[in-house]
């Protein structure tokens, strides 16, 4: 054995988890044989009142009952103590071996008999098995072997010659059985603590993010449920980055790795006894405080490491900065299970980022309210019939340069036979969170496909799609399908996206984009001007027309500032061969200011509310009076009366409530 060897073994000799562990192996040894050598020595007991009378029935009788008696005590109190130690496993083992020694001694000394001096030699080999240590079994089976020795002393010369060999042979094996089953004992406990500690590592970096080295989410939730289990005060908190979606498509995902870990090194920096910080996943982290705080103190806490993360990171010598929102909820405040807790914690999250981000919010009650009605909204998604209680609405979209409605938006309404009717940008959204989205998109493309069919051609179709759909290449192909399916020409769908949508993931946007295109379907660019990037977008993705946000239109006839830009980006769209469309013209005065600057198409309440389908399709199957064309100095403006039988011009400056397209 070789020094570095020698020292190995020392080391692990003296690991008191091993020796421990050995102990515990020993217990299940000695308890193993002491039941049966209980049950053995109750028989013997017997045989000694049958044959025995007088002071040797009371010497052998009484020996071989204690015996008995005292392997059970062992067995059934000593050894079954939790955490034993190996020293009193040996005072165990060696007791009950000496109980047996003076059984045959005591019988050997009143009757002495040559043939049972072999009990001697089977002695030998039940204390190499139960000697636990080696100096235990060592002096056992030399004590038996001595005495055998002994006894045959008195016997003949060749008698002690031949009793000797035996002895000596059976001390041989019998130290050698008791090394096999140590070192089988000590083998089969080296590989379970191994196997313990690789499970103990697996366990470990199952709990562990293995980008920033913090706990993840399954470690996060397991805090999470022993803190609800233990019915301790505590407070979760939720962390976004803001921003951090825009670095990581600008500079690439090792880059938004480094920016990750950065943030967690900062965090970790921050935290203070009672709080635990881990990732949840993406750009999205958790925070638990289980000190007392009060509602004001955390949020106080949530600005201040909401400060800590802002700060500017130099990520591969590259200044990078980025923001952080927050939202908290307490239990047992705000919840009584850790499902709930963190739900209310993310709902107060998304109520943050919702405003003007880069604050901390603390959910409250006025916050369950919404929550819960948020919640009402999706189990109504999950349990209704929308193949029935959804319905399409028609907003008209009309040329100023041919003079006649040249298509119609589709507009998502829904009449739930629970909650009544719901404003569309409040189940649109809803849709979206709990991803029923698609369901509704795949629905309501049909239905309106189906419309689009009876209406006479060049007319089209306008369709709004979510970041879900876009996200989504096989649904895109299939919405695609069903255009063939039905016989519609592609280019009389015009498909719909916003900047918002297209950011979810750039990339999958695009593609699904690229594809809408070799089908021949057109595709607008919704809200123009509200984003972060829209002119990256007009050179970026393949799109045919523009739809102006409606906040310029609002303010082009009082703010002279909107009214450049909206003239600009009329001028840059007719300069690219796109097609323009102001959308949310609602009064005469707006179409006065923006006439003059020659957009291509217009849409908005002044020229049509959204109308139910039979509806749209009287209007341009000319069942009605038609569409009056009113002068207008130098635009028209078509009076479309809508389903109350009143004209949209005459309602013109009333103002829009929930007229949210369906982002389907």
């Amino acid at each position: 054995m070789t020094w570095d060897r020698l020292a190995a073994y020392l080391r692990v000799s003296r690991d008191p988890v091993r020796t421990q562990a050995l102990a515990d192996a020993y217990v299940s040894i000695v308890r193993g044989f002491l039941l049966p050598g209980c049950v053995y020595y109750l028989f013997v007991t017997w045989g000694h009142l049958q044959d025995e009378t007088g002071a040797r029935l009371l010497l052998l009788g009484t020996l071989s009952f204690a015996t008995a008696l005292a392997f059970f005590l062992i067995r059934s109190v000593v050894l079954v103590r939790p955490g034993i130690s190996i020293a009193r496993v040996e005072i165990a083992g060696l007791v009950a071996n000496l109980l047996i020694y003076g059984n045959v001694v005591a019988y050997q000394l009143i009757h002495f008999s040559e043939p049972k001096l072999i009990y001697f030699i089977l002695m030998a080999v039940v204390f190499a098995m139960s000697g636990v240590t080696y100096r235990a079994t060592t002096f056992c089976v030399g004590l038996a072997l001595a005495t055998l020795l002994a006894f045959a002393a008195e016997m003949s010369a060749t008698m002690l010659e031949q009793y000797l060999y035996i002895g000596v042979a059976s001390c041989f094996a019998s130290l050698g059985m008791a090394h096999l089953l140590r070192k089988a004992l000590a083998t089969q406990v080296d590989a379970r603590l191994r196997a313990d500690r690789l499970a103990a590592e697996a366990r470990d970096l199952a709990g562990t993010d293995t980008l920033t080295g913090l706990p993840n989410r399954r470690s996060i939730f397991q805090k999470l449920e022993c803190l609800v289990a233990e019915r301790r005060p505590f407070w979760l908190g939720l962390v976004d980055l803001d921003g951090f979606k825009g670095v990581n498509d600008a500079y690439g995902h090792v880059f938004g790795d480094d920016l990750l870990r950065a943030v967690a090194t900062q965090a970790t920096r921050t935290l203070g006894p009672g709080e635990f910080f881990g990732r949840v996943g993406g750009d999205e982290f958790a925070l638990i405080i289980t000190k007392p705080m009060s509602a004001a103190e955390v949020e106080a806490y949530g600005c201040r490491l909401i400060d800590a993360l802002s700060d500017a990171y130099a990520i591969e010598q590259v200044p990078i900065a980025i923001g952080a929102s927050a939202g908290f909820a307490c239990f047992p405040g705000s919840s009584h299970s850790s499902t709930d807790l963190y739900e209310k914690a993310d709902f107060a999250l998304y109520r943050a980022k919702e405003g003007s981000r880069g604050r901390t919010l603390v959910f409250s009650t006025h916050h369950a309210e919404a929550m819960f009605g948020g919640i009402a909204i999706e189990r109504a998604l999950r349990e209704s019939d929308l193949e029935d209680e959804l319905s399409v609405a028609f907003q008209p979209q009309f040329s100023l340069r041919q003079n006649r409605i040249v298509g119609f938006e589709a507009l998502a309404r829904w009449k739930s036979h629970r909650l009544g009717e719901l404003p569309p940008d409040v189940f649109i959204a809803a849709a979206e969170r709990s991803g029923h989205i698609r369901r509704i998109t795949e629905i309501l493309f049909r239905r309106s496909l189906l419309e689009l069919r009876r209406w006479p051609e060049p007319l089209f179709l306008s369709f709004n799609l979510s970041a879900q759909d876009l996200s989504d290449r096989v649904f895109i192909l299939g919405l695609l399908d069903q255009i063939t399916e039905l016989g519609i020409a592609p280019e009389r769908v015009e498909f719909e996206i916003t900047e918002t949508a297209v950011m979810v993931d750039r990339e999958t946007s695009a593609a699904a984009l690229e594809e809408m295109w070799k089908a021949g379907c057109r595709v607008a660019l919704d809200d123009f001007g509200s984003g972060y990037s829209s002119f990256g977008y007009i050179n970026r993705l393949k799109l045919d027309k523009i739809k102006i946000d409606k906040s310029f239109v609002r303010e082009v006839h009082t703010n002279p500032v909107s009214r450049e830009i909206v003239a600009m980006i009329l001028t840059l769209c007719r300069n690219l061969g796109l097609t323009t469309v102001l959308e949310g013209i609602e009064t005469e005065s707006e179409m006065t200011a923006l006439g003059a600057l020659g957009p291509d198409v217009v849409q908005g309440f002044l020229f049509g509310r959204p109308m139910a389908a039979a509806a749209a399709l009287a209007l341009v199957s000319g069942e009605t009076a038609g569409p009056a064309v009113v002068p207008r100095g130098d635009f028209h403006a078509v009076r479309i009366a809508d389903e109350s039988g009143a004209s949209a011009a005459d309602r013109g400056r009333e103002t829009s409530r929930a007229q949210a397209s369906f982002a389907a």
